[in-house]
């Protein structure tokens, strides 16, 4: 798909999310028609609770993120809890580069795939999400039979698939997410290293009602590459394996 050579790769950083966050908007503002696009590793150190950007905070279980570092992002979607079992990626491109497409659905496409390539190198079979799929979901979330279960699931997310984001039948294993700016594209992915569903429970769940629905959902919705593999999978496998795929 691509020259081998017209990506760089920022090797993996561990640090706080706001670091990550700051460096992120740092590589896309200073991106621009020439650059070459950059590849930048990260794992958050402590553990935190991201919220996107339009989520607000009273989301949150007071009792269980009291002392927790919470952040915002400036992508959308919902809660994601970054740590040691998350491995993100942010992929910054130049505006005028052939993967930054006019429809910003079809932009995800070659990241998606790339992952699913990526895991099965690891020996992990993958697929990404169609469109199609995607808003059906999003549809059938919307019914009024299960609207009020659907919005306590989706304040984590994980607990519900995007275009191009790939999964294990119906369970989430990257997250994808994007930023567009005149300059240039920032996308970004959130590999779970594992599921941490039983600490998302007591963190988005107001109630005892809310903990338990979420307790015995979230396993459904999404899944890590340990309980696929059955082994603990390294930042370092996969970081080969998706810059492997990206160049097949």
């Amino acid at each position: 798909m691509q020259n081998q050579h017209s990506f760089k790769s920022i090797p993996l950083t561990v640090a706080d999310q706001q670091t990550h966050i700051e460096r992120s908007e740092q590589l896309l503002s200073s991106t621009a028609p020439g650059t070459t696009p950059a590849l930048y590793w990260s794992q958050a150190q402590p553990e935190g609770l991201v919220l996107g950007f339009s989520q607000k905070a009273t989301i949150l279980n007071p009792q269980a993120t009291e002392g927790m570092p919470i952040y915002r992002r400036r992508a959308g979607g919902t809660a994601v809890l970054v740590g040691p079992h998350l491995l993100g990626l942010d992929v910054v491109l130049p505006a005028n580069h052939p993967l930054v497409l006019a429809d910003l659905v079809e932009s995800y496409r070659w990241f998606g795939e790339s992952w699913v390539r990526a895991l099965r190198l690891l020996g992990v079979e993958t697929r990404v999400v169609p469109p199609s799929e995607a808003h059906e979901q999003r549809a059938l979330a919307k019914q009024e039979a299960v609207r009020e279960r659907e919005a306590v699931l989706r304040r984590a997310c994980y607990a519900s698939n995007s275009s191009y984001e790939v999964v294990v039948g119906q369970r989430k294993v990257v997250g994808l997410d994007m930023i567009r700016r005149r300059n240039g594209s920032l996308l970004q992915a959130g590999v779970l290293l594992s599921w941490e569903s039983e600490k998302l429970a007591w963190l988005l769940g107001h109630t005892p009602m809310e903990q338990d629905l979420l307790r015995r959902e979230l396993p459904a919705r999404a899944v890590g590459l340990d309980e696929l593999t059955k082994r603990s999978v390294t930042a370092g496998e996969i970081i080969k394996a998706f810059e492997t795929a990206l160049f097949l």
